[in-house]
């Protein structure tokens, strides 16, 4: 709360304590108090009836000890570790004060929040510690962290949070004029801490943008969890008495439901992040003219529709300000401080025409997103925070959104903006297949005599459609320029299946040939053994709908061989899928049951060419778990058994290229496990016969996409084994050569995001051996054009983290570098960004290895720079700050360590460490 605010409220707490509670409530309504003052008094007379021994007190007694203005007493003292410097604010239960830690373990500045003396009551402690225990549970980078917790020497309890230097988002908005994208993408941070904060059982029940800080980074901070609710039945019984009243929290973003004192729920906050979204769309909240007015503001919540943000943003000009400017303090306020009291509600932002918010770019869908957040009844608002910044982010990419019906005149409108240059052969086949559908459809329902017809017709499109998929499809899959007319089948095809799918549930011809076509569909959007649209999200949705088919189809008969081997190669796909989106645990449970089914299937029939080829596959692909875990022994016993059949079908068909391209990636597999074991005469001799035979299957096979992205990966290989034999220019030839082909591949796929990935790989291991030739320029120039690459394919897909890791491992090798040229400070950024996209991974994927290492490299990186400017200035805090992120490497490796994941080239880094923690404390007890 501003200090002149809380003045206000002090003087007018002292008058209503001195009036019988039947007159309190009249009085406050002819005060003439702002909302937040308001708010504030009646936020500390809640607390009267708990407050028992503290309100036997006079209310003189009361206003000089509680309420006397001597705020600044604490300056200056120490509270636990901490010295407070400064106060950050006021309110009901207690006060926010800026403090430094003292132990001299780190430099670390804190909001530290105290429980007043005079408050300090049973009552009250419940909920201090029940504060504590929300903030405790809410580890999320969007989500101020709980530092720690304790009691000052006279029993008063404390929390040392997060220190958040930031502006309202609101405020660091408009300041930073924002443009609409800008604004819906830190909103949709915000939902996702909201959104994590429900997953914890946590209602916050106080969002509005004052609790929501923009540090100058951009990364928005959720705080103040002093009245949220814990939604779990444990803590409802034993705080069953302590409800949620107006009074505590802001009544412009108050839901209905807290208005109405009503059960409240995760639905409490989706109200007030449609408020705040509002806002940040239009200049204003929805109900802002009643604001000064209880019972107005109360009505206009319980009873009124908020108008749309494109009709506020369109109709509300100078002359409706006039007019209201008696109702509306902060407007008059603002008109003032203004040069000129004209122009329309654009005029909260600074500077209208670069923010270029204006009633078109809202009317539609951000219009229909808002209004849904703010629906009077919990039950019609977005289920939760996720959907609700899900829809947002649908708008932003052209799809449609849940918020608006679902028509096929919107549906295609949306389409049609985001593919003005389609192929027009495949928009015909598709809007063929769709007439057909809604023809049939149609006439199916129209009379009795009319059924045979319809069925018929029924029966044509669904060959129609067949004949597109598993025809069409695969004749275009290797045209060079086919993946907009692949993604452009995508979607007609989802609307086509999801459609039929709701007519056949009973037809289990069709429910099989619906989920060769999901997964067909998935193929295109993700599959990572075919060109693709890099969609992981959509493949695995895709892959999923049909795997419930796949299930279901099973139960029916569950000997049949068949139907067994359709589910496992849908386990196969999708553990693929998830392997390339760094999801190892879930790809490890798919094929061990995938494995199973294969060997069950091969059972049946023992000399069965494809039931081994298959098992063989599923073997392979199960050795990557344990090889990205760092399993290696484990890994080998996979390759090892997939190996013997590939090797004994190859005899069998020596034309065939799938087998022998298997065969040969299994030698190149377990040369590289002999690798990662420090057997480099057995890796060299497999790796060699693996590149041998693949180069011979790539000969005879150029055209075929997954043996030429199989001898892609074994020039990668390549072109490793000389650099680590220091052979580099013979490395760079292979990752030339490799270079070549990724590019052919992404000209002939027209931008795949698997051929793009490819480019960024091999731009990647082509800097790191230039680094290696001291041709420092160079790589960095690389790593630079790698981390281009990726940046833009996770604009294309944000939730692909296997891209955020490839960013992470750029900066990283380029913080190396610069480390090694003596460039310590952009080593430090580059290091800072490396850690950064680490953390994003670890988010998503806290089991992620690879991020792990790559954070404790980073760590390590930071702490030999701030050794460098130590061993330079000799200064004391230098040396503190690398025996701090010495230390923090440390510890990641020693917790893979224990978690039995850090492979044998990473033990070279603990030791190295240690040395480092050893002298930096040395040079540390020096001083």
């Amino acid at each position: 709360m501003q200090a002149e605010n809380w003045k206000k409220a002090k003087l007018l707490l002292d008058e209503v304590l001195s009036l019988d509670a039947s007159e309190r409530q009249d009085f406050l309504d002819k005060s003439g108090a702002n909302a937040e003052v308001r708010a504030e008094v009646e936020s500390l007379l809640i607390y009267e009836e708990e407050s028992e021994d503290l309100m036997r007190l006079s209310a003189v007694e009361f206003s000089k000890d509680f309420l006397s203005g001597e705020e600044n007493v604490l300056v200056g003292q120490q509270i636990g570790i901490y010295k407070i410097v400064g106060e950050l604010g006021y309110g009901g239960m207690g006060a926010v004060y800026l403090a430094v830690r003292t132990d001299g373990k780190f430099d670390q500045k804190v909001a530290l929040k105290l429980l007043k003396r005079e408050m300090n009551t049973s009552a009250l402690r419940r909920r201090f510690q029940q504060e504590q225990a929300i903030l405790a549970s809410l580890g999320h980078q969007n989500i101020a962290r709980l530092l720690d917790a304790g009691t000052t020497d006279d029993k008063i309890p404390f929390l040392a949070m997060e220190y958040v230097e930031g502006l309202p988002i609101d405020d660091y908005c408009n300041k930073n004029n924002l443009d609409l994208n800008q604004r819906l993408d830190l909103f949709r941070k915000v939902c996702s801490a909201v959104n994590f904060a429900h997953r914890n059982l946590i209602v916050h029940r106080d969002l509005k943008p004052s609790n929501i800080l923009v540090n100058e980074e951009g990364v928005p901070k959720l705080l103040d969890f002093g009245i949220s609710k814990i939604l779990s039945a444990e803590f409802e019984q034993i705080h069953s008495a302590t409800v949620t009243k107006l009074g505590v929290m802001t009544p412009g973003y108050a839901s209905p439901e807290q208005i109405s004192n009503e059960s409240v729920t995760t639905a409490t906050d989706i109200y007030s992040l449609g408020i705040i979204l509002y806002e940040l769309l239009s200049g204003h909240r929805p109900f802002e003219t009643k604001e000064g007015d209880l019972k107005e503001i109360y009505k206009a919540v319980l009873e009124t529709e908020p108008v749309p943000p494109s009709a506020l943003v369109e109709t509300i000009t100078s002359e409706f300000i006039e007019k209201t400017s008696a109702k509306i303090e902060l407007f008059q306020a603002e008109s003032e401080k203004s040069s000129s009291n004209t122009g329309s509600i654009r005029n909260r932002f600074t500077n209208p025409n670069k923010v270029s918010i204006n009633s078109n770019s809202l009317r539609g869908d951000l219009d229909n997103i808002v209004l849904k957040s703010l629906r009077k009844e919990p039950e019609r608002r977005y289920s939760s925070a996720e959907n609700f910044a899900e829809d947002i982010h649908r708008h932003q990419r052209g799809l449609p959104v849940t918020a608006r019906p679902n028509t096929f005149a919107y549906r295609a409108e949306k389409f049609f903006k985001r593919n003005k240059a389609g192929v027009i052969g495949g928009v015909l086949i598709m809007l063929a297949i769709i007439g057909g559908i809604i023809t049939t459809l149609w006439q199916a329902r129209v009379a009795q005599t009319e059924r045979i017809k319809a069925e018929k017709r029924f029966n044509d499109v669904r060959a129609l459609a067949n004949s597109f998929l598993f025809e069409f499809s695969p004749k275009i899959e290797n045209l060079s320029g086919s993946m907009p007319a692949r993604q452009l089948l995508v979607t007609r095809a989802l609307e086509y299946l999801d459609n039929l799918s709701q007519e056949s549930t009973s037809d289990l011809q069709l429910q099989s040939e619906l989920a060769k076509a999901y997964e067909k569909v998935g193929d295109v959007q993700g599959n990572p053994q075919t060109p693709n649209i890099g969609d992981l999200k959509g493949a695995l949705v895709s892959y999923e709908k049909a795997q419930i088919i796949r299930r279901t189809l099973l139960e029916t008969d569950l000997e049949n061989a068949e139907k067994q081997a359709d589910l496992a190669g849908n386990l196969e796909v999708t553990a693929s899928i998830n392997l390339n989106g760094g999801e190892i645990d879930k790809a490890g449970g798919s094929l061990a049951e995938a494995v199973a089914l294969r060997e069950k299937v091969l059972a049946q029939n023992p000399r069965d060419f494809v039931a081994r080829t298959k098992l063989a596959d599923a073997l392979r692909t199960s050795g990557f778990v344990p090889f990205y875990n760092s399993e290696i022994e484990k890994s080998m016993e996979f390759y090892r058994r997939s190996l013997a059949i590939f090797a004994e079908l190859s005899k069998e068909s020596l034309d065939d290229a799938f087998v022998n391209m298997q065969e040969a990636n299994l030698y190149l597999d377990i040369g590289e496990n002999f690798g990662y074991l420090n057997d480099m005469a057995q890796a060299q001799e497999k790796s060699q016969k693996g590149m041998e035979m693949l180069a011979a299957v790539y000969e005879k096979n150029p055209n075929n996409n997954r043996v030429r992205r199989a001898f892609f990966i074994s020039l990668l290989k390549q072109g490793e084994l000389y650099r680590d034999d220091g052979d580099l220019k013979k490395s760079l030839v292979k990752y030339d050569r490799a270079l070549d082909l990724a590019q052919t591949a992404l000209q002939s796929e027209s931008g795949s995001f698997q051929s793009k990935r490819d480019v960024v790989i091999v731009i990647k291991q082509r800097a790191v051996t230039l680094k290696l030739a001291k041709r420092l320029k160079e790589s960095i120039e690389s790593f630079a054009r790698a981390i281009d690459i990726s940046e833009q394919l996770r604009k294309d897909d944000p939730n692909n983290i296997l891209i955020v890791y490839d960013i992470a491992g750029s900066y990283h090798d380029m913080s190396e570098l610069y480390y090694d040229f003596r460039d310590f400070q952009e080593a430090l950024k580059a290091a800072e960004e490396a850690q950064r996209n680490c953390r994003e991974v670890l988010a998503k994927n806290p089991a992620h290895t690879q991020s792990k290492i790559v954070l404790a490299r980073s760590k390590n990186i930071v702490g030999k720079v701030f050794a460098a400017f130590a061993e330079q200035d000799g200064q004391i805090d230098s040396w503190r700050k690398a025996l701090e992120n010495f230390r923090a490497g440390l510890d990641i490796y020693n917790n893979l360590k224990t978690d039995g994941t850090l492979s044998a080239l990473e033990i070279k880094k603990v030791t190295d460490l240690e040395s480092a923690i050893k002298k930096a404390e040395s040079n540390i007890g020096k001083r």
